[in-house]
């Protein structure tokens, strides 16, 4: 017999407990009165512990949060969270997290409902799954028991227990300006940009989206993976990027010893200072993303127009390989060899996206294009506005903070495509210009006849 402990809203305590049966038929099943009062009960049990499922409670803190915070203080047997409509990228954020089992309540009574287990599960399971391919109705591993799929007899539950908010779960809230200790939070998401072929803008969509990211309040690192030639560090205005070839040697270290921060506060690590140093790097790039995503709100990926080791690790860590393209000819063929080969390394079609980058808005963006390549089925496509002639000069100069103003054509169309990518990962910022970004749309929008060229001050 083995201990649960439930914490959900009144309306899903049923079908939340009949899930607690069908995972351990010889579950004891009793409820948690709080938050406070669930981390209390894991963080007190029996050598073996309890295990917790989470639900939706409706208070201050949010279930990923919640289970997370379970999971970091490491006296739970095993944190699972019941959540309907679980997307793929809430069940990546919750294995990352320590969670190890997503289920989706919508699915309940089926088959095989929605489940991805990220880390050790109960072995009434019998089954693990890996990230990233939570799909619901996926099939099971032959021999084991579907999950919903074992009888479900009545376990002694406790209820009736009040619920009560306290104010002491403040600590579990994620804040950019206080973080909590003992809070748990999510790692940063990453943001991976690729191309397949040169001269589409790549390095400046990412080196932008930094600096807005950045002007709404997030703390952001801007890793440029094209190792040999790399330029970020030019379109920020810094004299050269923290030589990444000093991995080869020592491993990663402190980020602060790697990075380097613009004028608009933008962290910068990479490139390597020689061309020939970039394989030493390769071994690492895993480890460096992992960190950075620890110390930073946000991780931006730019990446060299071939597939090198580094690029594949970034690809596959990715919650989001935005692939970069443009209206010249064979750009979406690249953009297809690019997305094919994401998913052969395994990648997973719904973390795949597109930027169609100096795009004209007084044409209608055809969607059709590319939907019948390997990668970019589902592929959500976001358009960024040509910015006209000064666009060389700014970032010529260094300027990229300035050419991403707020008021011109490239600024606001992708600064509305880089809300949206965060609102997907359920990471926008609580901030004004974000949420007018994000509520944003190309719709009726016209360039003027005359446009006036912006000079870099």
């Amino acid at each position: 017999m083995s201990e649960w402990v439930v914490l959900c809203s009144d309306a899903d305590f049923d079908e939340v407990t009949r899930t607690v049966a069908s995972i351990d038929r010889h579950a004891t099943i009793s409820r948690a009165r709080s938050q406070d009062d669930l981390r209390r009960r894991a963080a007190t049990s029996r050598t073996d512990g309890v295990s917790v499922m989470v639900g939706a409670t409706g208070e201050r803190v949010s279930e990923i949060n919640l289970a997370a915070a379970v999971a970091k203080d490491g006296r739970a047997r095993f944190v699972g969270i019941a959540k309907r409509g679980a997307s793929g990228s809430f069940r990546s954020r919750a294995a990352r997290a320590g969670v190890g089992l997503v289920v989706d309540l919508n699915d309940v009574g089926d088959e095989t409902p929605a489940a991805d287990v990220g880390g050790e599960a109960p072995a009434a399971l019998g089954r693990r799954v890996g990230v990233g391919g939570g799909a619901p109705g996926r099939r099971q591993s032959e021999g084991a028991p579907a999950l919903g799929a074992a009888r479900v007899e009545a376990p002694p539950v406790t209820r009736g227990l009040s619920r009560q908010r306290s104010n002491a779960v403040a600590d579990l809230m994620l804040d950019l300006d206080e973080p909590s200790d003992s809070a748990a939070p999510a790692l940063a998401p990453v943001l991976v940009l690729c191309s397949g072929r040169g001269g589409v803008g790549k390095t400046t969509i990412a080196v932008c989206s930094a600096v807005i990211a950045g002007r709404w309040g997030l703390r952001v690192c801007l890793l440029d993976l094209d190792l040999s030639c790399g330029n970020a560090h030019a379109l920020l205005g810094l004299p050269g990027g923290p030589d990444l070839a000093s991995l080869g040697k020592t491993g990663p270290g402190p980020l602060a010893q790697l990075s380097q921060t613009s004028s608009s506060g933008v962290s910068l690590i990479g490139p390597c200072a020689r061309p020939e140093t970039a394989e030493l790097v390769f071994p690492h790039v895993g480890s460096l993303i992992e960190e950075a995503s620890k110390e930073f709100d946000l991780v931006i990926v730019d990446t060299s127009t071939t597939f090198t080791d580094a690029v594949a690790q970034a690809a596959q860590r990715a919650d989001r390989l935005v692939i970069v393209t443009d209206s010249r000819e064979g750009s979406i063929a690249a953009a297809a060899r690019t997305s094919g080969l994401a998913v052969r390394l395994g990648v997973a079609r719904t973390r795949i996206a597109r930027i169609e980058n100096r795009a004209n808005p007084r044409f209608k963006p055809d969607l059709s294009l590319g939907r019948a390549e390997v990668g970019l089925e589902t592929a959500r496509v976001y358009r960024v506005f040509e910015g006209g002639r000064d666009v060389g000069g700014l970032l010529g100069e260094g300027k990229a903070a300035e050419l991403c103003e707020p008021g011109s054509a490239l600024a606001d169309s992708l600064a509305s495509g880089l809300a949206k990518l965060l609102a997907e990962l359920g990471r926008l910022p609580d901030c004004g210009e974000a949420r007018e970004a994000y509520e944003r749309t190309d719709e009726g929008r016209r360039l003027p006849l005359f446009v006036p060229r912006r000079e870099a001050r």
